[in-house]
């Protein structure tokens, strides 16, 4: 229902001033805006982006700013990956080595993530309130160190080597929190879908250049897994650099007319998150897709590792740096290929359904179900189908990453959108992934009774695996469930910018006043 409002005041109301009444007018808005939204409001999604300042050179010159900004973020992403999956490529080096069990060795992503997690609540508080570009050189500064000590560890402590792998997972942490908030203030509509796109094909391609780098350089430095874990932190520091020089940090909400939002304490950010359905649905459903990326990341070269010894009858190392090698172009290749077509599918489906991104994403990942299992069940008999449907399933899961990114920027107002990051972090890492290696080492070793014999360490993590496409199918049913509430969450965030921004307009006229 829309009230009309006359702003003439008559001169006959002496008792009310013109501060009072935009004082209640403002109040009308924000009630009237804040709470349901009737699916009638149309979206706000104008064609063309608004310009960055009112002068066309000036313009130019924050456009290649971002430019820069985002080229640095992307690396430095691409880096994040690489740093986490270059221990998978190098898994079984590192069991031989500490002489330790499958389940202590998938305790070590657990560790990490766990770590991850624990810290990304923290980092989302503080990346809605102070500088994220500080956040991020104290991160990626911290994992380069950790990273670096911990190829220096003795055989024998095995324990300090799992505490330095936590470590990392407290730098990644604060990266990953605030980097997709910084591109969100930057570009706005279809130019964010695209640049989170961009920003997430850093996942699958930085995964498989860590399985490559990890496999290669142990090859190339005579099966010394160590030195693998020297070349991140490396240009962890160039990246260092490059964040002093080149970054620069964009206003929060800047590009939604929204940089003068208040924000509420920490508590009250995160009750106003958990009221938005859609949110948690997308959450929920990314957590169990990442159950099961998270079960594939760590054990798929290993397992894939013993089919190929059981296939072609032959073990060497130089076959099993071959199967890391090719396990880290298919992630590279399939994740490219499966962000860019998402996020693209998903951007020309949104214009015909505003339901369609969690549709895409539910509808991909059920897709993915049965291909995932024919990679796990049939890895040893046949290695061209196993690859295919290896292919075809990262390809489809990866689909969905800059999705959810895109999703949570338009249903959670900007001061709220670190929070908001740290919160699914925090859920997806704890229920998804950082549980997930360690759940199928269990499964693995229940199965393989301490056996030594590679078919049935094989047989094992087949089992073990088998309860990927399971967990997966429940992510893509809650993504479809999602999409009876995206329309209806993203409206009201959109009323909760407009409200605010005619609020702080009212404000600002009457100081002149």
């Amino acid at each position: 229902m829309i009230i009309p409002i006359d702003m003439n005041i008559s001169s006959r109301d002496h008792s009310i001033n013109k501060k009072t009444t935009n004082e209640y007018l403002v109040d009308y808005i924000l009630l009237n805006m804040s709470v349901d939204v009737s699916d009638l409001l149309p979206v706000i999604e104008p064609d063309l982006e608004p310009s960055l300042s009112l002068s066309g050179i000036l313009s130019r010159r924050e456009k290649y700013k971002n430019v820069i900004t985002m080229a640095v973020l992307l690396f430095i992403n691409l880096l994040n990956f690489m740093d986490r999956f270059i221990i998978a490529g190098v898994l079984e080096k590192i069991i031989k080595d500490f002489s330790i069990s499958e389940s202590q060795g998938g305790l070590l992503q657990t560790v990490f993530v766990c770590s991850y997690m624990a810290l990304a609540p923290l980092f989302g508080y503080l990346g809605d309130r102070y500088s994220r570009k500080m956040l991020i050189i104290i991160g990626v500064s911290i994992w380069s160190m950790t990273t670096l000590a911990g190829s220096f560890v003795p055989s024998h402590l095995f324990a300090v080597f799992a505490i330095l792998r936590g470590l990392v997972g407290i730098g990644e942490a604060s990266y990953s929190c605030v980097a997709p908030t910084i591109i969100a203030d930057m570009y706005k509509h279809d130019m964010r879908t695209r640049m989170l796109a961009l920003f997430n094909i850093a996942t699958p391609v930085g995964g498989g250049l860590g399985y490559i780098v990890g496999a290669y350089v142990a090859v190339a430095f005579h099966g010394e897994w160590r030195w693998a874990l020297r070349i991140t932190p490396a240009l962890g520091f160039i990246c260092v650099i490059l964040l002093l020089v080149l970054v620069r940090e964009p206003v929060r909400g800047s590009i939604d007319g929204a940089q003068v939002l208040k924000r509420d304490n920490w508590f009250s950010d995160v009750q106003k998150i958990f009221r938005v359905k859609s949110f948690i649905l997308t959450t929920l459903g990314f957590t169990w897709v990442a159950f099961a990326l998270g079960s594939l990341a760590w054990w798929a070269p290993r397992f894939l590792q013993l089919a190929y010894i059981l296939h072609y009858k032959t073990e060497s190392e130089q076959v099993k740096a071959n199967v890391s090698l090719y396990f880290g172009i298919v992630t590279c290749g399939a994740g490219l290929l499966g962000v860019l077509l998402g996020s693209e599918i998903a951007r020309w489906y949104r214009k015909r359904n505003p339901r369609g991104d969690p549709i895409v994403c539910g509808v991909a990942v059920l897709l993915a179900i049965p291909f995932l299992a024919a990679s796990i069940i049939f890895s040893k008999d046949n290695i061209i189908v196993t690859w295919i449907c290896i292919a075809v399933t990262e390809t489809l899961l990866s689909s969905n990453w800059a999705i959810i990114s895109d999703m949570l920027m338009y249903i959670i107002i900007p001061p709220r959108r670190a929070t908001a990051s740290s919160i699914q972090i925090f859920i997806l890492h704890l229920f998804g992934d950082a549980s997930s290696p360690y759940i199928i080492g269990l499964v693995s070793d229940f199965f393989r009774k301490g056996s030594k014999q590679n078919e049935i360490i094989w047989k094992s993590l087949r089992y073990a695996l088998l309860l990927t496409p399971a967990v997966a199918s429940f992510g893509g049913i809650v993504f479809l469930v999602a999409a009876l509430f995206i329309v209806r969450d993203r409206r009201e965030a959109e009323a909760t910018i407009e409200s605010m921004n005619i609020s702080n307009t009212f404000r600002m006229e009457e100081s002149k006043t």
